[in-house]
């Protein structure tokens, strides 16, 4: 019996064989279309992180400011 040692598991020849035959035969194809509406839906999470956070920077340094020349009167 051979054993085939991964990271977390460890199979037999035949358990492994009877594992990947069930994933293969019971796993969806492939779609174009749902990977990339996935990848477009992640793209879109990140940018509106991003601008979420770019925003809360411009108002934290616009508050700074108004409490700068509010207190001490700088000018800038």
């Amino acid at each position: 019996m051979n054993i085939v040692t991964t990271p977390s598991l460890m199979m037999s020849d035949a358990l492994e064989r009877a594992y990947a035959h069930t994933i293969l035969s019971e796993s969806q194809p492939l779609s174009l279309k749902k990977g990339l509406s996935a990848v477009g839906r992640t793209l879109r999470r990140g940018a509106k992180a991003f601008a979420r956070g770019t925003a809360a920077v411009i108002n934290a340094q616009a508050e700074a400011r108004a409490r700068s020349m509010q207190y001490t009167r700088s000018p800038w």
